[in-house]
């Protein structure tokens, strides 16, 4: 009798772990992106190179707000380094502020009266630095918000992936 309940529970157990949703199978569903790109340039001293802010796999975008963070013993921002992606329609209202080692950017469409968040993939800006010493620095993001028409976070917020970057000047 004892075998025969051992039995009837390993075989439950096994039936309930194969049937479960922890299985090895891939997600179909994308998760929430966003990166910079390229991921790594490398420039000469005195140089300018330009980076882009990639979102994918977003729902409801009304505005971005964040601050790339970099080494500012080796690189500079120069002036006007923002430039507004492909990604939002017309009507929108950006701001950049140039810190010692960060830069700023808030971008925001304006509200309708109409649904006005964003889907899909796309540019949200470009932005320029100046590598001025011989080095590296990294790219990366700080105090950064994705804000739906309802001034949410965007779903998968939470969950986001992120991909720095990088710049080499030699």
């Amino acid at each position: 009798m004892k075998k025969l309940l051992l039995m009837m529970s390993l075989t439950l157990s096994i039936l309930v772990i194969s049937c479960s949703d922890n299985g090895t199978e891939p997600v179909d569903e994308e998760g929430l992106n966003l990166l910079i790109t390229p991921s790594e340039q490398t420039v000469t001293v005195n140089s300018e190179v330009t980076f882009s802010v990639q979102i994918e796999n977003v729902s409801d975008l009304f505005a971005f707000s964040g601050e790339i963070v970099f080494d500012s013993t080796k690189v500079s921002i120069p002036e006007n380094p923002v430039t507004e992606g492909d990604f939002w329609t017309s009507d929108l209202i950006s701001t950049s502020q140039n810190e010692a080692d960060r830069l700023c950017v808030t971008i925001g469409l304006v509200q309708t009266e109409e649904e006005d968040g964003i889907d899909g993939d796309g540019i949200l800006f470009s932005f320029k630095l100046i590598g001025f010493a011989v080095g590296e620095s990294d790219l990366t993001f700080e105090n950064l918000y994705l804000i739906d028409e309802d001034s949410e976070l965007v779903d998968n917020f939470n969950e986001i992936e992120i991909t720095n970057g990088k710049v080499i000047i030699q």
